[in-house]
């Protein structure tokens, strides 16, 4: 495992909830490439427009408050409800989530709160929660709201179902919102008939929570929003179909790749990376010459994903392309497949001029472990940089191993 997490800055992107802008929170682990994307949750800048967030349940010591006491604290949060300070309603909102099942009495203020598309800051009530760099994001009390219903669980399931049919366009989005949050397949009918919804961010949320339920059942309908008048929609659609890995999705995702939106085309490279099928690797192959640099990034990713031979050559010739990144990932990706046919063309790209890619590449060859490459990984052990002397001098016991 030592071997594969080698010490490079690698991503996972964790639950997507709310928010306006293209921003994803990440947590940092050792990977396999500073710029891997994970194999789970990767959703690259656009996991449709939603800020992603990661929800946290509260801590027990919280859930361990008397009956009493927490009876006392849930009406003063659902008066708060009603204060004419937004911040104030959030943080009301965002308090009883935290008190869990002990908070169902609250539901049909916070049923009411969904429509409230107020922003605000994000609140910061919940302990023990991770929180990025770059400060706090922007959220609304409505959504601060379908948190905590989705916090409070099961009892408000059907408030939410029924939310999803309200005159209220914000509400019916934060509605979908909390469903996909309680992850419950109950919830697929009425989500899917969302799909259909007159309003893009309320088709594109209900996309997102088809995701996070993962149920196959979703897959047609999923596959036919990618052709959504909206690219958000198109974009979230793809995120969701990933999320569900089933290969009914590859032929319309591969279709998606020539989707004029370049957002669309690097969501949907992600999900076909995802569900790993070999009859995506000639689109994913075209994609490598993308105009897009993120696109072709997405691609050499999804490609090493997939681990099939086919897709060396195109991968051997995007060693040469004029982004840092792409070549770094798609060194990534020939080492994925570990075939001897990608190790002239890494030995070339030892002598990148960006260390991280001459990194990466030592590595790859290291996982082929072709003893051809042992000349230059030798060489590759007085470099410059510590870290391509430290990947040489393992991938040299790995060609020896």
């Amino acid at each position: 495992m030592d071997e594969l997490l080698h010490g490079m800055a690698g991503v996972m992107a964790m639950t997507v909830l709310g928010g306006s802008l293209p921003y994803t929170v990440l947590l940092f682990f050792e990977g396999i490439t500073r710029r891997w994307r994970s194999m789970m949750f990767r959703v690259v800048r656009s996991v449709s427009y939603m800020i992603v967030v990661l929800l946290v349940e509260a801590t027990p010591a919280l859930r361990q408050d008397s009956a009493s006491d927490s009876g006392d604290a849930v009406v003063a949060h659902v008066q708060m409800l009603d204060s004419e300070d937004a911040t104030e309603r959030a943080m009301a909102a965002c308090r009883l989530g935290r008190l869990g099942s002990t908070a169902r009495g609250a539901i049909p203020a916070l049923i009411g709160a969904l429509a409230d598309w107020t922003k605000v800051d994000e609140p910061l009530c919940r302990e023990n929660r991770w929180r990025s760099n770059r400060g706090r994001h922007e959220t609304s009390v409505g959504k601060q709201a379908a948190i905590a219903l989705a916090e409070i669980g099961r009892p408000s399931f059907d408030p939410l179902i029924d939310a999803l049919s309200s005159e209220q366009e914000v509400a019916r989005e934060n509605a979908a919102l909390g469903l996909g949050l309680i992850e419950n397949r109950r919830a697929l009918d009425p989500l899917m008939a969302r799909l259909k919804d007159d309003v893009a961010r309320v088709r594109a949320r209900a996309a997102w929570a088809l995701g996070m339920i993962e149920d196959r059942t979703a897959v047609e309908v999923l596959s036919s929003v990618l052709d959504d008048v909206e690219p958000k929609v198109r974009e979230q659609a793809a995120w969701a179909l990933g999320m569900i890995e089933d290969r009914a999705a590859v032929s319309g995702l591969v279709g998606a790749m020539q989707d004029a939106d370049a957002e669309v085309r690097e969501q949907v490279a992600w999900a076909l990376g995802m569900i790993e099928s070999s009859t995506a690797v000639p689109g994913l192959m075209e994609a490598l010459k993308d105009d897009d640099t993120e696109v072709r990034e997405q691609a050499a990713w999804a490609l090493g994903m997939i681990e099939h031979s086919d897709a060396v050559s195109g991968l051997v010739g995007a060693l040469q392309d004029a982004d840092v990144d792409v070549r770094e990932q798609v060194a990534w990706a020939l080492g994925m497949i570990e075939s001897s046919t990608a190790v002239s063309g890494l030995l070339e790209a030892l002598k990148d001029d960006d260390a991280d890619v001459r990194e990466q590449a030592a590595w790859a060859l290291g996982m082929i472990g072709d003893r051809s490459a042992f000349n230059a990984l030798s060489e590759a052990m007085n470099d410059e940089d510590p870290g391509v002397r430290k990947k040489a001098i393992w991938a040299l016991s790995r060609v020896y191993d």
